[in-house]
């Protein structure tokens, strides 16, 4: 079995950049597995951005900051 773990990405729609990288911790045995809980570790994380990276709404809602994600698999040569 191929395994892939969960990778966040913090990003800025306004500049277009994404200026945090974290990987999750989790790892799934298949790419539908690790996309299906993306999207609820991708909301999760946006939903406590303000306790996690201790950012407001404002420099949110300014910035346009989002929580982009990546099904990464292990092993692959990149």
């Amino acid at each position: 079995f191929m395994k892939y773990i969960l990778i966040l990405h913090l990003c800025s729609m306004l500049s277009g950049t994404c200026s945090s990288t974290s990987i999750s911790g989790y790892q799934f045995i298949s790419h539908y597995d690790c996309a299906d809980a993306g999207y609820a570790v991708a909301q999760s994380t946006f939903r406590n951005l303000e306790n996690i990276e201790e950012f407001n709404k404002d420099y949110i809602e300014q910035s346009k900051i989002v929580i982009k994600f990546e099904c990464k698999q292990l092993g692959e040569n990149t």
